[in-house]
């Protein structure tokens, strides 16, 4: 490795990761964090907030299909969709490939991230032209407290639980995003690493159980976050989020219906792991 190198600061996991900087791309102060995105002569396009990747253009894809794909396709009719977080438009722009979504709610607090993915992250805003998306400034807690029944599915799309991300893991806001769902309404929520945070996830996974009917755990292999083997919780009030509901027909690079069948943990590994092992 030659010249300038980024090293992450991720207070959320006990080792480093250094990238290589070919080029500094953006770098300003938000309202609410510190924002760089560089391009890594590997990676692509890289986006870091408050010391942080938070996405390169390498390997998003495994990310953002995985969050969105799952719900959607587990959901028979997925018409209202709920994103909270998630400003850089991966996560959206998987949604609206989505001809029965008929309306998508972002609820993003720092404006500066969108404003930023739109001039320097193409790939991923396209989303936000969409004219079914309505994006909102504000705390995702705060909206999903004065929601009701309105949305078939909420996906979660935060930064690290630690900071202003930290309430969208409380008892209080996951209850909340129970009553904002209709009937037969699927959750899901990026909860970190299974190498690094075990305790973190079985502490959501639990959280979850006493809510909503049915709960389980998905992952997926991601190279660039700290811990790798990534967790999303899914939580229905419906049937069972392991079945494919819906044929897949949206392009997608990864997932597949094979891929979110075989996503979820096996039940001996789930039990093994929700028992402390």
């Amino acid at each position: 490795m030659s010249g300038i190198v980024f090293r992450e600061q991720d207070p959320f996991a006990p080792i480093e990761y250094a990238y290589e900087v070919e080029e500094v791309i953006c770098r300003r102060r938000t309202k609410h964090q510190e924002l760089l995105i560089f391009r890594d002569p590997y990676f692509g396009r890289v986006l870091v907030l408050d010391g942080v990747v938070q996405l390169t253009e390498r390997d998003e894809h495994f990310y953002h299909e995985m969050l969105a794909q799952v719900p959607l396709h587990a959901h028979p009719s997925p018409k209202s969709v709920l994103i909270i977080g998630g400003g850089d438009g991966g996560t959206l722009r998987e949604v609206v490939k989505h001809e029965v979504v008929k309306k998508v709610v972002m609820v993003e607090l720092d404006a500066g991230v969108i404003e930023a993915a739109k001039e320097f992250l193409p790939t991923l805003s396209i989303g936000f032209a969409d004219p079914r998306t309505e994006v909102l400034e504000m705390d995702g807690a705060v909206f999903l407290a004065k929601t009701r029944g309105e949305f078939d599915v909420i996906i979660i799309d935060s930064t690290d639980p630690v900071g202003p991300a930290e309430s969208l893991f409380s008892e209080a806001c996951f209850t909340h995003a129970f009553s904002s769902l209709k009937p037969g309404g699927i959750f899901v929520a990026q909860t970190e690493s299974l190498h690094f945070h075990r305790d973190f996830v079985r502490h959501v996974q639990r959280r979850l159980a006493g809510i909503f009917n049915v709960v389980s755990l998905y992952t997926v292999s991601l190279a660039t976050y700290a811990g790798n083997w990534w967790t999303f919780s899914i939580a229905s009030k419906g049937g069972d989020p392991k079945e494919v509901l819906r044929k897949c027909v949206v392009p997608a690079r990864y997932y597949t219906e094979e891929v979110h069948r075989h996503a979820f943990l096996p039940q001996g590994v789930y039990q093994r792991l929700m028992a402390g092992d």
